[in-house]
């Protein structure tokens, strides 16, 4: 086989994985803009939604304010729109004001059918100031297939 042609291969293959890496790159980059947050209630593009989460003490009830070293729930509605059984997993990521996780904490499960099911996760704030609340829901964490859009919501923790 001639150099030349041998080279040529290599510069063809080259430039199709190069196409290729672009191209997974790009529908990565739209499936996230897909799934980037939304403060819409309830968020979801499949078989689960998954309501706006709210602040509740830990017997449950809303709070209408966050103080520090209160223990604060994280809580929203998960529903099953599928006909047949969901496992998922409900995570809660809290971000302080320059972006940094202060809190990271989730739980697995499964729901029939039509079922609803409600997830909070408990988190205690030592600073006062702004917080952002994100909502994941994957498959598992064996399988972090995302099922819900994300929800983001904002909080301010007083003194």
């Amino acid at each position: 086989m001639n150099p030349i042609d041998t080279q040529n291969k290599q510069i063809v293959i080259i430039l199709v994985v190069a196409l290729a890496i672009i191209a997974a790159v790009k529908i990565q980059e739209s499936y996230a803009s897909a799934l980037s947050s939304s403060s819409a209630s309830p968020a979801s593009f499949g078989d689960i939604t998954l309501t706006q989460p709210k602040m509740v003490s830990d017997d449950g009830h809303e709070l209408n304010t966050v103080k520090i070293y209160q223990s604060v729930g994280i809580s929203s509605v998960l529903t099953n729109h599928a006909p047949s059984e969901k496992k998922f997993t409900y995570i809660v990521q809290v971000l302080n004001k320059k972006m940094q996780a202060e809190h990271l904490e989730g739980l697995s499960a499964s729901m029939l059918s039509g079922q609803s099911f409600s997830c909070s996760q408990s988190w205690i704030p030592k600073e006062p100031g702004q917080y952002t609340i994100q909502i994941f829901v994957w498959q598992s964490l064996g399988s972090p297939i995302v099922v819900t859009n994300v929800i983001k919501t904002t909080i301010t923790v007083s003194v």
